[in-house]
């Protein structure tokens, strides 16, 4: 599947986000984050609050059998959380990014591509990295967008 956009350095602003964090097994991601995003959808509907953008997921280290894990979505303001659901924000900073057409387990390419960017750029990943999801799963699995964000040094 393609890469449909350049990659390219972008300053990400500050950003207030309800997510849900946790470390789980890899093999585990899907169902996670279908209940992650369910229980955020619940809790935005209950309290009348719309979202500020598309939903994401932070990878916060890369170990497959302890994944630490961020789903989310962007909102307009801090807002409460409750349980697991915590207020949060992405923070001001520079990222590498692009975007990827295609089902979302065959994006490595992409995130292969921009760690190369980066390291020809002369930059240091900061060790997240984010997806973010620009459609949803009703769509046909050839058509997903995901923009892959990494932050930088």
């Amino acid at each position: 599947m393609p890469i449909i956009s350049k990659i390219q350095m972008y300053e990400q602003p500050e950003q207030a986000v309800l997510s849900i964090r946790k470390i789980i097994q890899f093999n585990d991601f899907p169902e996670e984050a279908k209940l992650a995003f369910k229980k955020i959808n619940d809790y935005v509907g209950k309290k009348n609050i719309l979202f500020a953008g598309c939903p994401f997921v932070c990878y916060h280290n890369s170990d497959l059998n302890h994944l630490d894990v961020e789903i989310g979505f962007p909102v307009n303001r801090e807002i409460p959380g409750e349980d697991c659901l915590k207020s949060g924000k992405l923070f001001n900073e520079k990222v590498v990014s692009g975007i990827f057409l295609g089902p979302y387990e065959e994006s490595d390419p992409l995130m292969m591509e921009i760690f190369t960017w980066i390291n020809n750029n002369g930059f240091e990943a900061k060790g997240r990295i984010y997806h973010h999801y620009l459609n949803d799963e009703d769509q046909p699995r050839d058509f997903l967008l995901t923009q892959i964000c990494i932050p930088i040094k």
